[in-house]
């Protein structure tokens, strides 16, 4: 676009902004997760400290990922940072993920939860990563 265009000619609208990153359906997975470790004494209290520790784990670096994106302006080393975030907890979840689908059919249920509640999240974290990049 021109000087003169940019100045007197109609100017894109700017872009819509994206929705949030829809953390509340994913940090209820969570405590249902940590709940269900409290309360499940057949699991062993190995697996349950496994389980407990990758539902945060993958909670808390989605957290951090979404309020590294929200800063006014990232840097190429955030946007790396936000890339790794997103690796590990798209790892740590399928590590999780698997860990129930091996379990009982309760812990199968929470692994269809955890999946419907990490997908958008994860979801919107690209959307945004691939905005801060282009």
């Amino acid at each position: 676009m021109g000087l003169f265009a940019f100045l007197f000619g109609r100017r894109a609208p700017p872009p819509a902004p994206l929705p949030p990153v829809p953390l509340d359906a994913l940090e209820e997975v969570k405590d249902r997760i940590l709940a269900a470790c409290e309360s499940r004494g057949d699991w062993g209290e190995h697996m349950r400290a496994r389980i407990a520790a990758k539902a945060k784990e993958i909670f808390y670096m989605t957290l951090a990922a979404r309020d590294l994106l929200r800063a006014s302006s990232l840097g190429r080393d955030d946007i790396a940072n936000i890339h790794i975030l997103l690796e590990r907890m798209t790892a740590a979840e399928s590590e999780l993920a698997s860990t129930l689908d091996s379990l009982d059919v309760d812990a199968r249920d929470l692994r269809r939860a955890l999946e419907k509640a990490f997908q958008p999240c994860s979801d919107a974290i690209r959307r945004r990563l691939g905005r801060q990049d282009g």
